[in-house]
């Protein structure tokens, strides 16, 4: 892989996963390492990219700081994948066309999440 096309993987403890939720972060979940790079191609195809790099957060982090159980929690070893919109020349390009492959934003799966534990009680 050439310099260009290197992806950097920052792995996310609670506070950065806190600074995605705060930054709406462009978000798609259960994504393989393997299509990191597909997902950036993805993104390139609609806005460029300032830099390479996504934030992968494990459904175990998420489960714990958001307080997630039973059928309502992820798998422990879900990958959570998050690309900053200050990465992206221009995100509101992204906006509707991230539908097509379910991606959303970090918040609202958060608030999404919070609001399904509440009901399960």
């Amino acid at each position: 892989m050439n310099k260009k096309n290197e992806i950097k993987v920052i792995k996310c403890d609670a506070k950065r996963l806190q600074e995605l939720v705060d930054k709406s972060a462009f978000t798609i979940e259960g994504l393989a390492e393997s299509s990191f790079g597909d997902l950036l191609d993805w993104i390139e195809q609609h806005t460029k990219m300032k830099t390479r790099r996504v934030f992968l957060t494990a459904g175990a982090l998420a489960n714990s700081e958001w307080g997630l159980h039973g059928d309502n929690a992820y798998s422990d070893d879900l990958n959570i994948v998050s690309v900053l919109l200050d990465d992206m020349e221009d995100w509101k390009k992204i906006v509707m066309p991230r539908f097509q492959i379910g991606a959303r934003w970090m918040d609202d799966i958060r608030d999404n999440n919070v609001r399904r534990e509440a009901e399960r009680v």
